[in-house]
């Protein structure tokens, strides 16, 4: 399971071969810097702009699944 099970309000992903990984790491640094509660899930064999492949990449659908089950969690919180 890529997202934990523990309480949160903000989440952020990454792709890890994606050229903007680097900026998602100091945003959700400086989240937890601030004491705002992030959950950072760098998403490893993805690239850039994954989750527009969310049709025919096994991948790309589990990591959307796993992010709408973390919000519904949240929300019923």
């Amino acid at each position: 399971m890529l997202v934990p099970p523990t309480p949160w309000w903000n989440i952020s992903s990454a792709a890890a071969s994606d050229p903007l990984r680097d900026q998602g790491d100091r945003y959700a640094q400086k989240l937890a810097d601030a004491d705002v509660p992030v959950k950072h899930l760098p998403i490893k064999g993805a690239t850039h702009a994954f989750f527009s492949f969310t049709g025919s990449v096994q991948l790309s659908r589990d990591v959307l699944n796993q992010l709408g089950d973390a919000v519904a969690m949240a929300f019923n919180d």
